[in-house]
Parts: structure tokens; sequence; C-alpha cells
């Protein structure tokens, strides 16, 4: 949902423009928190690609199949 669909639906339900400016502060906020920990999982994932790739090289055997799955879905998903 975006600040300006949220802030409609409040309108429309009637609270109070108090509330309102209250609501989009808050969802500033946790956008603001949302982008700051997305910028750390991606040095993390970015990390944790490295490494698999020298352990793949080091170790034929390991299994990595689960991670390079999960990974592709977060690459699908930017």
């Amino acid at each position: 949902m975006t600040k300006d669909d949220m802030t409609a639906l409040l309108g429309s339900a009637g609270v109070t423009q108090e509330i309102i400016t209250a609501m989009e502060q808050a969802y500033e906020m946790g956008f603001e928190h949302g982008a700051k920990a997305g910028a750390v999982m991606r040095e993390l994932v970015e990390e944790a690609e490295s490494v698999c790739n020298q352990v793949e090289d080091e170790v034929p055997h390991i299994k990595t199949d689960k991670f390079w799955a999960l990974f592709g879905r977060l690459r699908a998903l930017q």
C-alpha cells in the first residue's frame, strides 16, 4: 500500500487530520527503516554469494542448491 493509498483510506474512514498526519509519519519512518535494512540485506546476500562460490570451488560435493534457488528468487524480485 502506498502512502497516498493509506491516506485516502484513512480519510474515507473519517479519521481526524491529526491521526492521518501521525500515520503518514509512521509510514515514512517504516519506509526509511526498510530501506536501511534492505541495504544491509543486499550486502549480506552478496557476501553469502561470494562465500558459496569459494566453498563450491574448494569442496565440490557441498550442497548449495537451496541457497542458489533462494538467491535466484531474490534476484527476480529486484
